[in-house]
């Protein structure tokens, strides 16, 4: 009786064994279209058992493997050195930067997952350099998404006598662009400045982890993905750290090819031609716009409509968050049309009509307290903050500036021209802002673009300062952005994983005593 008991109960705690490790050992799981082809992508590859490898045995230049750094070892015409350094010899505010890998125990927010990343840095000095790899197996006519996170680190000096020192720590201060764009040469070529290279928008990266993204369709057996940072002191004022850290490198198939053309669609009814939108309810003012759905992507709704990402993200400046980032009920305008006069109705009289007026569009733009730092605008938990300046400037110049007061935003800058412009936000004082605090905005015609930039608060505020609005809310919300895990979940998940060795230690002993009583038998 004693030995089915304890047969009994190790089947009990081996079951809620297997039940714990079936649940616990996905861990988080992340969305992809299909495997990934580049080798290293997540650069945890040979740093566990050595070193990473010194490209054509220079010291300086330690790179992951799969990968292979390039660099310009002279400035370009396009660069300028600052004036009167290094006796205007331009070569001495210009080199090749040095490149190593970056450990989560010592540098744990320049790390986005796992254990290691890939970095190069400039030390006092400018630069044009990156990583490219080349995938062979590729069937030509693919259609290939190239995804890397990158985040960067500038800083200048805020005296001569502390020349060596950022007074801001690891964080930027007072930056200089930083010209970051990915690409894929879908020849397979090794040259990042090629024609052949398509090229993802530049935006920057400063202190955070954000999303880069490209795409192409593949012309040969071979491509050849590219990641390329240029440090440009457009002010002529050195920079003491231009660091680059790449990490979570992705090259996936968006479209498996087809070795046979797709059936005609079915023949309509006379009338207009059919388009890809799945039939949109048009904006009074002629918009097409797409209510975004659970597991929309930008990628997928561009596909859907047949138009290019790049337009959606000038069409949606402002509205879409860090790093692509959408959210479920959100409206994303896909095309705006063409504005054409309205034919005028029979003349009333002979008096020479009045000039037309050129129809005119928006910017409107919001400051909001970002309390989960994700980049967008949760309005029901996340309140409007005062004393933020925002500035508004074409290619001319100035155009407007506006001081939020917390209350009657959003505010719109109004009586614009179609054209690009630029929208900079000052964050109130003690806040710092929690995502970029310019943006480009592409306004197409008369229309109105919402920009909302969020702030939080900053680390080196004095402490005792208030929070410059009134209300705050009661709750946090649930949605957090994908980040690293918090101290408190890795102790969590820590401590799930004592357990299960626990119950694996109980029902091995009983296990052990189970064949001991069999033995005394």
């Amino acid at each position: 009786m004693m030995r089915k008991r304890v047969w009994l109960v190790g089947l009990i705690l081996v079951s809620i064994l297997s039940l714990y490790l079936g649940t616990t050992s996905t861990g988080q799981v992340y969305a992809q279209e299909g495997p990934n082809l580049l080798r290293n992508g997540d650069f945890e590859e040979g740093q566990a058992g050595q070193a990473w490898p010194f490209q054509d045995g220079i010291p300086e230049v330690q790179v992951a493997p799969g990968w292979r750094a390039f660099w310009l070892d002279d400035p370009p015409p396009y660069v300028a050195p600052p004036p009167d350094y290094c006796q205007g010899d331009p070569k001495c505010a210009w080199g090749r930067p040095e490149f190593r890998g970056t450990a989560a125990y010592e540098y744990p927010n320049r790390v986005r997952s796992g254990q290691f990343s890939q970095k190069y840095f400039s030390y006092n000095r400018q630069h044009e350099a990156g990583l490219y790899q080349q995938v062979s197996g590729i069937q030509p006519g693919t259609r290939l998404r190239f995804s890397v996170w990158i985040q960067t680190w500038s800083c200048m000096p805020e005296s001569s006598e502390k020349w060596n020192v950022c007074p801001a720590g690891d964080r930027s201060y007072n930056p200089a662009p930083m010209h970051i764009w990915v690409g894929i040469d879908p020849t397979g070529g090794t040259n990042w400045a090629a024609p052949t290279v398509v090229r993802s928008p530049e935006r920057e990266a400063y202190d955070q982890w954000t999303l880069f993204e490209v795409e192409a369709t593949a012309e040969s057996d071979t491509v050849t993905v590219f990641i390329h940072t240029r440090a440009d002191w457009q002010d002529r004022i050195p920079r003491i750290n231009n660091d680059v850290y790449i990490d979570d490198a992705s090259l996936v198939v968006v479209t498996p090819p087809t070795s046979t053309p797709p059936p005609p669609p079915p023949t309509a009814t006379p009338g207009p031609s059919p388009t890809p939108l799945p039939t949109p309810t048009p904006r009074p003012d002629g918009a097409i716009v797409h209510i975004v759905q659970a597991g929309d992507t930008l990628s997928s709704i561009a596909a859907q409509y047949g138009v290019t990402v790049d337009q959606i993200r000038e069409l949606n400046a402002g509205s879409i968050g860090p790093n692509n980032l959408i959210r479920v009920g959100q409206e994303l305008v896909i095309a705006i049309p063409s504005v054409t006069p309205t034919p005028s109705p029979t003349p009333v009289s002979p008096t020479p009509a009045a000039s037309p007026t050129t129809a005119t569009g928006s910017i409107c733009v919001v400051a909001f307290h970002d309390r989960d730092g994700d980049g967008l605008w949760q309005k029901g938990t996340e309140e409007l903050l005062p004393n933020a300046v925002f500035s508004l400037s074409d290619a001319v110049g100035l155009v407007g500036q506006y001081t939020t007061d917390g209350l009657s935003e959003p505010y719109c800058f109004a009586g614009l021209a179609a054209g690009t412009y630029t929208v900079a936000m000052e964050p109130p004082s003690g806040y710092a802002a929690s995502g970029p605090s310019t943006a480009m905005v592409a306004l197409p015609g008369p229309v109105s673009v919402d920009v909302a930039m969020g702030a939080q608060r900053s680390e080196t505020s004095d402490e005792g300062t208030e929070t410059p609005t009134a209300q705050e809310p009661t709750e946090t919300p649930t949605e957090e952005p994908a980040t690293s895990p918090s101290f408190l979940q890795q102790a969590l998940q820590w401590g799930a994983r004592v357990s299960g060795i626990l119950l694996l230690a109980i029902a091995v002993a009983l296990a052990v005593l189970f064949a001991l009583s069999r033995r005394r038998r």
